[in-house]
């Protein structure tokens, strides 16, 4: 088959689906119609690339993804006519910009819908979402016998059960059991029991090599008893070279038949469809959101619009953004450019645990991580349940990643209209805790303000050092020349309101020294602590050179 009809896995299964399941039934879609002549209810098959150098062969009921050709290229009302004449269900496209007027009104006239995909969405993505959804929206007509669903995939094992005489478990690659047996009599043991109560297998010593013998082998795997473990035998399920997991089933007392053997295999073929749409669609989806909320924090996504209907935001959602930023090691001891790799390595650990949390707990959360802290659009929750999740979510990464791991919620948003603002509040927030201490729990704007808007001033002060008191640059030059401490004690009865007594015990100086230093602030550098706003300035310039981490980053 050449490169221009490439038709997806999908299309093995058998036709599946219409356009409609395609944009609307999972509150998800990587594509929106831009015309439907013929409706909604067109049926859907799989999809298909097409090469611009290669003939477009017929491929009935697929949906061809226009790559390579600009929909205002006279090429692509081309393409569409002859996908039209040849049975397609639907032409791909990216509009880029571009007026599709005219090419929408071509495809009006020959009676065929087109999709828009992101711009932004790689090729590759949007052919994998499309077909796991076409996989996923299944009508019964699978070729042999291969059941279509969880419920089938139960049926699977019930069947193969009675066919080997003994307890059967289908398991992903986590180990977690998808799908068991549940026919009365059937050999079991403890060990089996406790994996489908707890629908996980149990932790037991030889797992880990019994898993890589399995997944490594071609044909079917047995194993003695051992221990609480009656004898059994196992086969890897397969999409192709893809390990997709593994099936089990205990060996009656009179040992495994040649046609038992053979039913297991024939069972992992069947079940690999199902475990196959199960790890493409989470998948898939998860990385076009990922990829949208990166792009929409760095303030280079798509329309707002756009933005949220990849999101899973229906217009009027109230969301809000957590933020996650992994512990900071010390910095002696290694080179930059070695701490830079360790904090992103840091970094990808604490993505990746926050992946797993959502998936349990918050399936339509999106997680995206950038070169400081990783987010989580949290959709459909307000500022009170989106702290809960982040209270929840930080403990989970501190025992994984450190318990320098830090969080922060935004307060409650109902458009994406302004990126950048609701990214600064998250990382402001970030950046106010960063050294409050491993007890931290998730902070919110309410909870720091103080602290952000003196963050701000401190950077408005790094980044036009002309706004600093000149007076206060000389008292701190001076103190590094010569050893004086008037920074100190200008800060120290600054932070005691004027408080002598109080100034000089923190300093542990006499308070007619410190009296005395005071005047000789006034003499050598012309600061006037008498005046009100100038003591504000001073404070707030002292206090951020005495925290340089303060004023390094503006964000986190």
């Amino acid at each position: 088959m050449s490169k221009s009809t490439r038709v997806s896995a999908a299309s093995e299964f058998g036709e599946k689906g219409t356009l409609r399941s395609l944009v609307g039934s999972f509150g998800y879609s990587p594509a929106r119609v831009l015309v439907a002549p013929a409706g909604l209810d067109v049926r859907v098959r799989g999809t298909v690339i097409h090469d611009a150098e290669e003939d477009l062969v017929p491929s009935p009921g697929a949906l061809l993804l226009l790559v390579g050709v600009s929909v205002s290229d006279v090429r692509a009302v081309g393409v569409l006519r002859r996908a039209a004449e040849q049975g397609f269900a639907g032409v791909v496209v990216k509009q880029r910009g571009r007026d599709v007027a005219e090419f929408l009104q071509e495809a009006g006239a020959c009676g065929i819908a087109v999709l828009a995909v992101a711009d932004e969405t790689p090729w590759r993505d949007a052919d994998a979402a499309l077909s796991s959804l076409i996989a996923a929206h299944g009508g019964g007509e699978l070729t042999g016998s291969a059941p279509a669903g969880g419920e089938e995939l139960f049926a699977l094992a019930d069947g193969l059960a009675v066919v080997v005489g003994g307890s059967v478990a289908i398991e992903d690659l986590d180990q977690n059991v998808v799908a068991y047996s549940k026919i009365l009599g059937s050999r079991i043991d403890a060990v089996r029991e406790r994996g489908i109560l707890q629908r996980r297998v149990p932790d037991l010593p030889e797992q880990r090599r019994q898993y890589r013998q399995v997944l490594a082998a071609e044909g079917t795997v047995r194993f003695p008893a051992m221990g609480e473990e009656l004898p059994r035998a196992a086969v890897a399920i397969r999409a192709g070279a893809l390990p997709l997991g593994t099936l089990w089933a205990i060996e009656p007392e009179e040992g495994l038949a040649p046609a038992a053997e053979h039913a297991l295999l024939e069972a992992a073929r069947l079940a690999a469809p199902h475990l196959l749409r199960a790890l493409n669609l989470p998948e898939a989806e998860r990385r076009m959101r990922r990829d949208t909320l990166r792009a929409v924090l760095n303030n280079s996504g798509p329309p707002a619009e756009e933005a949220a209907q990849l999101l899973g935001l229906s217009p009027g959602t109230e969301f809000c953004l957590a933020a996650f930023a992994p512990p900071t090691g010390p910095d002696s001891g290694s080179s930059h450019g070695r701490r830079d790799a360790a904090q992103s390595a840091l970094l990808t650990h604490l993505e990746l645990v926050l992946v797993r949390h959502c998936a349990a707990h918050r399936a339509e959360a999106t997680v995206a991580a950038t070169a400081d802290a990783a987010y989580v659009l949290l959709p459909g929750m307000g500022a009170t349940a989106s702290r809960r999740f982040a209270d929840a979510a930080l403990a989970t990464a501190r025992r994984t990643v450190g318990s320098g791991v830090r969080a922060a919620v935004t307060g409650a948003y109902a458009d994406l209209g302004h990126p950048a603002v609701l990214r600064r509040e998250a990382d402001g927030v970030l950046r106010a805790i960063a050294h409050d201490g491993p007890n931290r729990r998730a902070a919110a704007a309410e909870d720091v303000r103080h602290k952000i808007l003196l963050d701000r001033l401190g950077d408005e002060l790094k980044r036009d050092p002309w706004l600093r008191l000149s007076g206060v640059d000389d008292l701190v030059a001076h103190d590094k020349a010569h050893g004086t401490e008037y920074a100190a004690t200008t800060t120290a009865w600054l932070d005691a309101v004027g408080d002598v007594a109080s100034a000089a015990a923190r300093l542990q100086v006499h308070p007619n020294t410190l009296r005395h230093r005071l005047r000789r602030i006034r003499e050598l550098f012309r600061i006037d602590l008498d005046d009100a706003d100038v003591r504000l300035a001073a404070w707030l310039e002292l206090k951020r050179a005495a925290e340089p981490h303060r004023s390094d980053r503006s964000v986190t």
